[in-house]
């Protein structure tokens, strides 16, 4: 099976190449030691990153994921919006068939279910921001800020409804008794 599907990769591979050439495209070459063309949009931001070049992944919470590489560099991933239930199950999946994750990829939270694990939630990935490991270490185990509830402030008594004058009330017919 295996063979059957490299394969097939391989001649839809063959295919696009012919195709881009078909229409005039220039295809770059990569050599096999060396890593895929990566999308960088500065120095220290990626808009994709290598599969074969990660390690490993800590899920810090429903929007942080840090993707360690190898050396001591280290992707910090802050995806678009929260992401419920990728820090409580702690494991995502994906697809991809070009070898690498970029922004916009889907990832899908991994829950564990009666008859193994099922796939849930898909959630779109951000921009990779570049840091060191100790970096990395440090947002990691850095306490969540407790939220700060901050008092509205009030005005003054004198000050509400100082502009407006008292309502005068509605001048009608007398009630009549009977």
């Amino acid at each position: 099976m295996y063979k059957q599907i490299r394969k097939l990769l391989l001649m839809s591979v063959a295919m696009g190449v012919t195709m881009a050439a078909a229409m005039g495209v220039t295809i770059p070459a990569v050599a096999q030691d060396e890593d895929p063309v990566i999308d960088e949009a500065d120095d220290s931001t990626r808009k994709c990153i290598s599969l074969r070049t990660v390690r490993s992944t800590d899920i810090v919470d429903d929007r942080n994921i840090l993707f360690h590489m190898r050396g001591d560099i280290v992707y910090h991933n802050i995806l678009p919006r929260k992401c419920n239930g990728l820090a409580r199950e702690d494991r995502f999946s994906y697809r991809t068939t070009v070898g690498r994750l970029c922004s916009n990829d889907l990832i899908n939270v991994l829950y564990d279910d009666t008859f193994g694990m099922r796939e849930g939630n898909a959630c779109q990935l951000g921009v990779f921001y570049e840091m060191t490991r100790e970096d990395a270490k440090a947002f990691k185990d850095a306490p969540e800020p407790e939220p700060q509830a901050e008092p509205l402030p009030m005005p003054a008594p004198q000050e509400v409804g100082a502009d407006e004058e008292e309502p005068e009330e509605p001048k009608g017919p007398e009630p009549r008794s009977h």
